[in-house]
């Protein structure tokens, strides 16, 4: 019998997302960031911009996970000044109302394109409408607007995300199969969906056959940490501990779920997944408390974003390889690289990271030695 999923997953799950290929850290960054004159999938031509600034807008949804201000949009920002533009950001605190008055401010002010990472799918493309109707071209960033009227897309493969968190678990526990419990972010949130639906995708057949039961999933409102740890308690509670498995959407989330199976002993006998390799994850996968994390190369995305931008703000189309389907079409997907975390490779991605992002005390000091991965002592001397 197939687990029945919230409305807003059963929605994701319905509509196919392409996969791709996993691509690693070492080589993929420059294969994606430089956009494509030509393509498999082309994007429709961007329309005049609006007004004759020089101005790009970049819209978040909010500043709550550390990437977007530590690297996405200083990024954004560095790629756009090169090419003459000015950077006009705003963040919106995951409210669709406060992203509404904040892209009509935007719009404004004369853009020649926009960078938006829509609060919802849904609440997105009445943003990309309005700046379609003021002759602003707009590419969705990290999440997507549910239209085809935008000129590009630029993510990660959520789905492909899910997929690798879930296999992850199942190679830990030796097949598909254990008790789960889903820590889902924002309901209606792209991101959010597409890795419930590759957690899904991947569970589904160990839940068909009896092998796998999902105790509880439950989406988290702003990725709200202290939200997830009150899920997984509460699910501890009803399943008496039983539990193999938190499938955790990111490390905010992870973090708070860590709090709920420490309370019960259970961090170091349950796998946990997170995304977004932050500082705290980093340190909770060396402690043996978290399993793996996730990185999206948020300094690729902010750079490819203002390069699309850029692009149409001068009157080009761009085109992509892959598209990204979307009620009554498609559009050109350029996919972000995506990274699994975890002690064998954390010093490489600390090394690259540091100190924009991570730094290197921040994640090695304190950690026992026996627990430090090859060269983190050295590089901890280095800094």
């Amino acid at each position: 019998m197939r687990v029945r999923l919230p409305a807003a997953a059963r929605e994701s799950l319905a509509r196919p997302v392409a996969r791709r290929r996993f691509l690693q850290l070492s080589a993929a960054g420059a294969a994606v960031a430089g956009i494509a004159a030509c393509g498999t999938t082309g994007g429709a031509a961007a329309p005049a911009a609006g007004g004759a600034g020089r101005k790009i807008g970049f819209a978040l949804a909010s500043y709550v996970v550390p990437r977007y201000v530590k690297l996405d949009l200083p990024n954004f920002e560095t790629a756009a000044t090169a090419a003459g533009f000015e950077t006009l950001s705003i963040q919106s605190e995951n409210e669709p109302d406060k992203q509404l008055d904040g892209v009509s401010n935007l719009l404004s002010r004369d853009l020649s394109a926009l960078a938006l990472q829509p609060v919802s799918a849904e609440s997105g493309v009445t943003l990309v409408r309005k700046a379609k109707a003021a002759g602003v071209p707009v590419i969705a960033y990290n999440q997507i607007a549910d239209t085809p009227d935008l000129a590009a897309f630029v993510a990660r493969d959520s789905v492909q995300m899910g997929r690798e968190m879930a296999v992850t678990a199942t190679e830990t526990l030796g097949g598909v199969r254990g008790r789960y419990i889903l820590v889902s972010g924002q309901a209606a949130d792209p991101v959010s969906e597409g890795i419930l639906k590759g957690w899904m995708e991947v569970l589904q057949p160990g839940i068909d056959s009896g092998a796998v039961t999902v105790l509880n999933q439950q989406y988290n409102n702003k990725w709200d940490p202290e939200s997830a740890r009150q899920q997984v308690e509460n699910a501890l509670t009803a399943a008496g501990n039983n539990v193999q498995v938190v499938l955790c959407a990111n490390d905010a989330l992870a973090g708070g779920a860590l709090q709920a199976l420490k309370a019960q002993g259970l961090e170091k006998k349950t796998v946990v997944t997170g995304q977004d390799a932050e500082t705290a994850a980093l340190r909770a996968i060396l402690l043996g408390e978290q399993t793996a994390t996730w990185f999206t190369e948020a300094d690729t995305m902010g750079r490819t974003a203002a390069e699309l931008c850029v692009k149409l703000a001068n009157g080009e189309t761009v085109t992509a390889e892959r598209s990204y389907p979307v009620t009554g079409g498609e559009v050109p997907f350029f996919v972000i690289p995506i990274i699994k975390i975890t002690a064998a490779n954390m010093v490489e991605y600390v090394k690259k990271y540091s100190p924009a992002y991570v730094d290197a005390k921040a994640v090695f000091q304190g950690i026992p030695a026996d627990k430090l991965p090859p060269g983190a002592a050295e590089l901890l001397a280095s800094v």
